[in-house]
């Protein structure tokens, strides 16, 4: 049997009804997320919600229904009428409804029915229509899950319903003529009209679903991890108390990695887990070697928690030492490289005259503030030093540059053309250099340490890294823009940050260094740096750069590879100079050179390393 019209003119119907079919699907699921789902939301306005649920399907197809019969009788009436009727079955497919509300639709349903069968409701073909029409309609809610999951099933119910609904018409229905070929248009109309909009509606549904699971697993991991944390808490209560009622000793150590924010900026978050997961394990071997009692330790980020029961605190104090003098010693590797912490620790032990657990935890937070306040990489038992320097003053010779080339790739030689300068920090105990517990040094120590490179090398270009800090002040602007143009100066010197002030503060500080001649990058672009900050600092920077090390671990090689080309295509853009960063294999500098990168820095030309005569 023939369609009614013809096929271009029906596959336009289908096409407009799909359309509006799918943002009133779209506003129904956000309407009913936020009425049984969203925690976050008043109760008053989830009541609000859950009312506008029911009236926005039952009104709105009513609304239409009654629109259709009084104006349009002609063939473009099926449209409208498959649309009422798919507003009022796409409830059955969302559970959460009460009695009243569920009631309330099927109720709707059997209106519309009625309407469109009046003339011949009673005859036992249409009845039994009915009949089946209801089952499925029950079964789409009861089996809802399996139509969510499985696409054709819902379009196979859509085509049985839409056949039954419309096979059954009289042959004058709401002052329409139901020809034979017009019934065909409108079951075919209705079930491409569901094929098309359940296609879409539940790969958003079940996208969603995917994120509310992943979110209730977060909550139960984070819930798993408050449960570990009350259970850490009961056994020290319990210790505290025993420990109390008995007399007995108990010491408290925190210990804390010194500026280990400083870790991840320089060498990544990946870098980061790495010496993490090495100072527990340090820390573990120390102890396990150890012959004193130990209560499970605790680590919270990079603070580890050691409690020690039945023993004093001068009795664990060398194991205590040992903890400490092997994590300076240490050099935790992190893809080739050595990256060296210090850590501080601040002890306390219990006294009688604690009322509770918190009173301890309290002594040992302010034995590890003092630590931090007096230059860190010491020991502290409560307010009492009994290692470290205390008080270190940072003098010039505590601090020098190291220096890693960045490399022109336009050239067929390939030359250095820059030097970023790294600050290393000097630990005269051990005799070594080691990323310094600040990168907060005055303005004049920066440039001593720039002339001392400067005067062992013949390339004279160099990028300095500041903190967000010394970028937005003024004073430390001024005083190294003057250096900057004076005759001492560099040939080029360019400001990198990794940390981004607002756009305006960036806009007004980089307009100095800009009078200077100086330039300025945005370190670790895609990285630390999405595109939504930098793209408000773009008009008023030089370049950025971007960091393959710091997402080499969570990228796999093609996903790393379009993420060097859009921040290329960025640069290129909006004419900034790219650098990309991490270069250390063959592949890596023959993938920078099919992307057309002009610079590049990594392991594969040169390390950090100290400049010589």
């Amino acid at each position: 049997m023939q369609l009614h019209i013809s096929f271009p003119l029906f596959i336009m119907r289908v096409i407009t009804v799909s359309f509006f079919s799918i943002g009133f699907i779209q506003y129904f699921h956000r309407l009913w997320i936020d009425a049984f789902e969203n925690e976050e939301m008043p109760v008053g306005a989830r009541r609000l919600r859950r009312v506008l649920l029911t009236l926005v399907s039952v009104v709105l197809a009513l609304f239409i229904h009654f629109a259709a019969m009084a104006y349009i009788h002609n063939d473009s009436a099926v449209l409208y009428h498959n649309w009422a009727l798919f507003v009022l079955t796409l409830p059955v497919l969302y559970e959460g409804f009460n009695r009243f509300e569920e009631g309330l639709q099927f109720a709707t349903m059997m209106l519309i029915w009625y309407m469109h069968h009046e003339p011949n409701f009673f005859q036992p073909k249409t009845l039994i229509a009915l009949v089946g029409f209801l089952v499925i309609v029950l079964a789409l809610k009861r089996y809802h899950q399996f139509v969510i999951v499985h696409w054709w099933a819902g379009m196979v119910s859509g085509g049985v319903l839409a056949a039954l609904f419309w096979s059954t018409v009289p042959p004058v229905s709401m002052g329409v003529a139901m020809t034979p070929s017009l019934e065909v248009e409108a079951v075919v109309l209705y079930t491409l009209m569901i094929a098309f909009v359940l296609g879409y509606w539940l790969r958003q549904y079940r996208e969603d679903l995917k994120n509310h699971e992943l979110a209730q697993l977060a909550h139960y991991e984070e819930g798993t991890r408050q449960n570990q944390q009350a259970a850490y808490q009961a056994e020290l209560q319990m210790l505290f108390s025993r420990s109390l009622l008995n007399g007995e000793s108990l010491t408290f150590a925190t210990l804390d990695l010194d500026h280990f924010k400083q870790v991840n900026d320089q060498y990544g978050h990946l870098a980061g887990n790495a010496v993490l997961i090495g100072v527990a394990d340090t820390v573990k071997t120390i102890l396990d070697k150890a012959d004193v009692p130990l209560m499970k330790t605790q680590l919270t980020g990079e603070t580890f928690n050691i409690v020690f029961p039945n023993r004093s605190a001068e009795a664990v104090m060398p194991v205590i030492k040992d903890c400490w003098q092997a994590i300076r010693k240490q050099e935790y590797d992190y893809e080739g490289r050595g990256i060296a912490v210090t850590a501080s620790v601040g002890v306390t032990a219990l006294r009688q005259t604690d009322k509770s657990v918190n009173d301890v935890y309290k002594r040992a937070d302010d034995a590890l503030s003092k630590c931090k306040r007096n230059g860190r990489d010491i020991i502290t038992f409560d307010d009492k030093l009994v290692s470290g320097v205390d008080k270190i003053e940072k003098k010039l010779a505590d601090y020098r540059y190291i220096g890693q080339g960045v490399y022109d790739l336009t050239k067929p030689e390939i030359p250095k053309c820059y030097h970023e300068l790294l600050l290393r920090s000097h630990d005269a105990s051990q005799d070594r250099w080691y990323l310094p517990d600040t990168f907060e040094i005055p303005v004049w120590i920066q440039i001593h340490l720039l002339k001392t490179v400067m005067s062992h090398t013949t390339l004279q270009n160099f990028n300095v890294n500041l903190t967000a800090d010394q970028f937005k002040d003024l004073d430390f602007a001024e005083a190294l823009t003057q250096f900057a143009e004076s005759p001492d100066g560099p040939d080029n010197l360019t400001v990198e940050i990794t940390d981004l002030s607002d756009s305006q503060t960036t806009r007004r500080i980089s307009a100095i260094y800009r009078a200077a001649g100086m330039k300025i990058l945005i370190d670790d672009v895609g990285s630390d740096n999405d595109f939504e900050i930098v793209r408000n600092s773009m008009p008023y920077i030089n370049g950025i750069k971007f960091a393959m090390q710091n997402l080499r671990k969570t990228t796999n090689a093609s996903e790393l590879r379009e993420r060097v080309k859009f921040w290329r295509q960025v640069a290129d853009e909006n004419d900034l100079t790219f650098i990309l960063e991490g270069v250390e294999t063959k592949e890596d500098l023959e993938m920078a050179q099919e992307l057309k990168v002009a610079n590049v820095q990594g392991y594969y030309f040169s390390k950090p390393e100290p400049f010589r005569a």
